[in-house]
């Protein structure tokens, strides 16, 4: 077998080219491994930087509420090594400094009916010292001061609704009425907040299929972040019973009606269909029944009357009734 010249050289410069790149490969990997190590080697010197540090609020007065929004964040102007440094500029889980306020004379800007109140945060440098590393050195903290403004602490009592779906497996319907224990809290807050708030609603939820009682513990939603309940959870029952159908006949009576007149319908009585749970299915008499028909429908010459149920119990799941028109005769008194 022969190679011809052209062949050759292609081998050959196919060969250089996979060394030269092998060397440049080589050259970046001990390039990124001496970066790395100078890198490193920083990082063991010390620095300053700032950061983002976040703030809790507490020991309020007991009497009186925060108005307006207080800063979530504190920015700290510190110095540590830079191995430190980088965990706090990175972290997504940082403590948050707790600030006491009943640990603080609060000092105040009076101005009239709102007094405004302050704390330098260099009053506050030990505290937040306590709770840093001690590697980490704080050099200043921003903002200087911080200002409050205090109102008075208003409550009143509120009804609670549930925020609920529900529905039910086949058979099954609603025992009397969805309670929640207690009805009703107290919530307390600013009086300008409170004066817009008529109700509370529980937490959403969604109850499908159901064949049993519910009975479940469900958190109130906020409905202002001003606004502080005098307990969070209430009880939530849900009564659930199997149905049944039943059956009654009901006589006809007419509404409207002259004295000097008797209106005579045919039939004389309408059949009633109705759905009613179990534990009330013997209470279902047709006393609690009235089906009527309107004696002003004759005087707008209508041939048939339009029967109507005017009174039903108010536990039935549902009823339906027949017919629903009826023909009648006009008769005078003797």
């Amino acid at each position: 077998m022969r190679f011809s010249s052209l062949n050759v050289k292609q081998v050959v410069q196919h060969l250089k080219a996979r060394v030269n790149n092998r060397r440049v490969g080589v050259f970046l990997i001990f390039l990124a491994i001496s970066a790395m190590f100078w890198f490193l080697t920083q990082l063991e010197d010390d620095y300053v930087t700032r950061i983002s540090y976040p703030v809790e609020y507490q020991d309020m007065p007991a009497d009186k509420i925060v108005v307006g929004n207080l800063p979530a964040h504190l920015d700290l102007e510190v110095k540590g090594q830079g191995f430190k440094l980088l965990e706090y500029q990175f972290s997504n889980e940082l403590n948050p400094l707790i600030l006491h306020l009943n640990a603080y004379n609060l000092q105040s800007q009076d101005q009239g009916d709102s007094p405004k109140y302050y704390i330098v945060t260099q009053s506050a440098f030990t505290q937040i010292t306590q709770q840093l590393s001690q590697e980490v050195e704080i050099l200043n903290i921003a903002p200087d001061t911080l200002f409050f403004e205090f109102a008075e602490k208003a409550r009143k009592r509120v009804p609670v609704r549930p925020d609920i779906d529900y529905n039910f497996d086949n058979q099954m319907m609603l025992k009397g009425k969805v309670r929640l224990e207690p009805d009703s809290v107290n919530i307390s807050g600013p009086n300008s907040v409170l004066d817009t708030i008529e109700v509370v609603y529980t937490q959403k939820r969604t109850f499908d299929h159901l064949k049993q009682t519910v009975q479940t513990n469900l958190g109130l939603a906020k409905a202002h972040p001003q606004v502080e309940y005098d307990h969070n959870r209430v009880k939530l029952t849900i009564p659930v019973e199997q149905y049944t159908e039943g059956e009654v006949e009901k006589e006809i009576v007419a509404e409207h009606l002259p004295d000097s007149l008797i209106l005579r319908t045919f039939p004389r009585s309408v059949s009633i269909t109705y759905l009613v749970g179990l534990s009330k299915y013997e209470r279902v008499i047709p006393e609690l029944f009235k089906a009527t028909v309107d004696y002003r429908q004759v005087q707008q010459g209508r041939e048939h009357l339009r029967v109507e149920i005017k009174q039903a119990p108010d536990y039935l799941k549902s009823y339906s009734f027949a017919p629903e028109e009826v023909e009648y005769i006009i008769e005078k008194k003797p």
